[in-house]
């Protein structure tokens, strides 16, 4: 019994209550609102850190975006002198160096150039310098091959290749851009170009234009070998409106001739001539350059600036092998804007200006003058008709082409605007106001 009953004092440990230590609620309270606080503490931190870093690489990508946009040489500068400049003032001061005489030579250098009798190796000199100033604006020519595979009706597969001439334009340091003739180029075209040391690079089509038939390639920088880049000129460009005139030396570069890699000399016949696309209106530079009816390149002044794009597509039928190009000052600003994806507002109208004839003697009001409308076009939505004188858009009074262009260049696609025209109206014109939204 005494041993059953130590037996069961041995054990008696194993029978005890464990009673659990009671939960001291201010002290867990503490602890709980230390962890909220230094959560939210944590929170802020990360988003004060957030929000700086974010706005650190917005403004890494912007600044990375702004310095890559494709800026071109549009223009040379022609400085002229202002007859106001030529006047001397009354006070200007009088320089004290003694006053030089200079004789009258004029008779003798004009008995000299009388007497001097040019040879051909003068007239060859001529020909060198151009030459050499067409060479040097050839660095900035490439050559664009488009092949496309094809099936004929035997089922068959072969090459169609297509080709045009290419303009360096500029490059946004990590590619090389380059505009060409849109008409060769299919989205599902390999597109080769070729610079001046033959050297080819696989292009990649950006952008098409459908008004002016022009679209942007771009080639990787990474691509090009060194020694390619060493012949690279990017294009200069000339003064197509005011430092191209009748009767000014030009040379056609690039395939004027329909063999690539050709040149031909001439002069300049004329010039304003208006070609009218939708919303834009070009200038037609008119040359007596003999060439091929598809020729393409550029023309250059002697300068080796470019100042137009060569086209056939608008010369009369009499004048079908004539070289015409189309003046650079419009096609300039719309290149950078394709490079840079710039998205241009539309109306889809062809505008010309209000001659004073037209005013005088016909009453027609000054303005821009619609002479034919797009199918399916805002204008056409709109209600615009041909004959139509565009008198304003919004608040802007309109009384010109030019007016009417730099206008709509302020609107964005998809912008609603109020376009107030004159409509003919028997001998009188009346006056309407119509709401237009713009596409791109």
């Amino acid at each position: 019994m005494s041993e059953q009953h130590n037996e069961n004092n041995d054990y008696q440990f194993l029978r005890e209550k464990i009673n659990e230590r009671p939960i001291n609620r201010r002290k867990v309270f503490k602890q709980s609102l230390l962890t909220i606080a230094l959560a939210i503490t944590f929170a802020l931190v990360a988003c004060f850190i957030f929000f700086f870093f974010e706005q650190g690489i917005i403004e890494g990508f912007s600044k990375e975006k702004e310095s890559a946009k494709i800026q071109l040489n549009l223009q040379e500068t022609t400085e002229e002198i202002l007859p106001e400049d030529m006047i001397q003032s009354e006070d200007a001061p009088v320089p004290d160096s003694p006053l030089v005489i200079i004789p009258d030579n004029s008779n003798k250098i004009a008995d000299a150039l009388a007497a001097y009798e040019p040879d051909i190796d003068d007239y060859q000199g001529i020909f060198n310098k151009m030459k050499t100033v067409a060479q040097e604006a050839n660095k900035s020519i490439v050559s664009v091959k488009c092949i496309e595979d094809k099936t004929n009706w035997l089922n068959a597969q072969y090459e169609s290749t297509t080709r045009a001439t290419g303009i360096i334009l500029e490059d946004n340091g990590t590619d090389l851009f380059i505009v060409t003739d849109a008409s060769i180029i299919k989205e599902e075209n390999n597109i080769i170009v070729t610079f001046l040391n033959n050297a080819e690079c696989i292009a990649t089509l950006k952008t098409t234009n459908t008004y002016t038939n022009l679209a942007i390639l771009t080639i990787p920088l990474a691509d090009i070998n060194d020694n390619t880049k060493e012949t690279i000129v990017y294009a200069s460009f000339g003064n197509s409106k005011y430092g191209c005139k009748p009767g000014d030396i030009v040379m056609a570069i690039g395939d004027p001739y329909g063999y690539g890699s050709s040149v031909g000399y001439g002069t300049v016949t004329s010039t304003g001539n208006e070609i009218q696309t939708l919303d834009k209106n070009f200038e037609l530079l008119t040359t007596d350059i003999f060439g091929s009816e598809n020729a393409n390149g550029v023309l250059i002044n002697k300068s080796g600036k470019i100042v137009g794009i060569i086209t056939q597509k608008y010369n009369k039928s009499e004048f079908k092998n004539m070289i015409s190009a189309v003046g650079i000052n419009e096609l300039a600003p719309l290149m950078e804007d394709l490079c840079n994806d710039v998205s241009n507002a539309h109306m889809g109208v062809k505008v010309t200006n209000v001659s004073s004839v037209a005013m005088n003697y016909y009453g027609v009001p000054m303005g821009a003058y619609v002479t034919d409308i797009a199918l399916d076009s805002p204008a056409m939505n709109s209600g615009i008709h041909k004959g139509d004188v565009i008198v304003a858009i919004n608040d802007a009074v309109i009384s010109s082409v030019v007016d009417y262009e730099l206008e709509l260049k302020d609107y964005s696609p998809e912008d609603n605007v109020t376009v107030s025209v004159m409509r003919p109206n028997g001998d009188t014109y009346i006056d309407m106001d119509l709401k237009v939204t713009l596409t791109d």
